[in-house]
């Protein structure tokens, strides 16, 4: 069990490296265009398509980080006075809900890479197919986070601390 928990805590830990990649490329190139573009009227063809896809990258990406932190949106107005039994209930449901969601993406985002696999990006010539890759494979991270934080019902499953199970995270 500690090794799949070392093996999850690897994996996450290149996902974040991943998608802070993505947003520093997408940063520089969308700079660097702008700049060829308004100093000296001339830009790359490939910028739009290529910040695109670091976009969408890292989007989907962090919302499938934000699942296993438990950061993602959620209105606490609501649940505040209802008994703790409720709570854990609605908690159980949401993780549930989560968990459809990203088996759609998966299954959704398998069909749209199907359908976009023979044609290609205008300017990068690169298979459309490359912009979708990320839907099937971020909805399996929704889906199993999913999962991994309805078994765990803490706040993090990765405290920064270095705590072990049953601790809390001072700053959730």
């Amino acid at each position: 069990m500690n090794f799949l928990r070392k093996a999850c805590r690897v994996l996450f830990r290149a996902l974040e490296w991943f998608a802070m990649i993505c947003m520093v490329v997408l940063t520089v190139i969308v700079f660097t265009d702008v700049i060829l573009r308004y100093i000296f009227k001339q830009g790359f063809s490939w910028t739009q398509e290529i910040a695109t896809l670091m976009l969408v990258w890292f989007s989907l990406i962090g919302m499938a980080i934000g699942v296993l932190e438990k950061i993602h949106i959620s209105i606490e107005m609501f649940t505040a006075k209802l008994p703790q039994k409720a709570i854990s209930v609605l908690e159980s449901i949401d993780h549930i809900l989560i968990a459809i969601f990203g088996g759609t993406m998966v299954y959704y985002g398998i069909l749209i890479m199907n359908m976009t696999k023979l044609s290609t990006m205008p300017a990068t010539k690169m298979p459309s197919a490359v912009l979708y890759v990320i839907l099937p494979l971020s909805g399996l991270l929704v889906l199993v986070n999913a999962v991994l934080v309805a078994a765990k019902q803490e706040k993090k499953i990765f405290p920064e601390n270095g705590g072990g199970a049953g601790k809390e995270d001072p700053h959730a």
